[in-house]
């Protein structure tokens, strides 16, 4: 029996499909609105302090005298409701046959592809936001890991439970063409 040599040949990227013609699925519209209460508990806890030592006098600058200085945390509070319904907009997945994607980022943008037949646990996470506002977030994980692979927020409860079961149903196929 001839044994085939080893061969990596180069191949031409022209021929390689084209990932941009994924159909995203959007994440649910309350994302935003969680994105707003978690970034402004985040806002809070530095204003908390700024407020107390302005208060206090333990800040002092001539550039911080008069009355605006009052005003500041406020001004830091605005961008919150601009770019967290921004952010949630370019954010979603999607599912195909042998994997699922999941896109994020306004200027930084990342792309997470990740091939069924390599996952190894899924679960489901809430937040206290999450609860509120009857979304979770879907946690895929991969061998060698301690953190998740791919996370994808704002999904509603029954997504995510049935991306769950799809997902491990899946992962247990041997495919390797994925």
């Amino acid at each position: 029996m001839a044994v085939e040599a080893f061969k990596n040949e180069i191949l031409d990227t022209t021929n390689i499909p084209d990932a941009d013609h994924i159909d995203f699925k959007a994440l649910d519209r309350k994302f935003s609105r969680q994105l707003i209460l978690e970034w402004s508990l985040i806002w809070l806890l530095p204003t908390i302090g700024w407020t107390v030592l302005y208060g206090l006098g333990k800040i002092e600058s001539s550039v911080l005298s008069g009355f605006w200085p009052h005003f500041l945390p406020l001004l830091l509070l605005a961008p919150i409701f601009l770019v967290a319904p921004l952010h949630a907009r370019h954010c979603g997945y999607a599912v195909r046959d042998h994997d699922i994607h999941y896109k994020t980022g306004v200027i930084w943008r990342k792309r997470i592809a990740l091939p069924f037949c390599r996952v190894q646990h899924v679960e489901i996470e809430r937040n206290p936001f999450e609860r509120m506002l009857g979304l979770a977030t879907l946690k895929c994980f991969t061998a060698g890991g301690g953190s998740a692979d791919m996370k994808i927020p704002a999904l509603d409860m029954q997504t995510a439970n049935s991306l769950k079961v799809y997902i491990l149903g899946r992962a247990g196929d041997n495919d390797d063409r994925a």
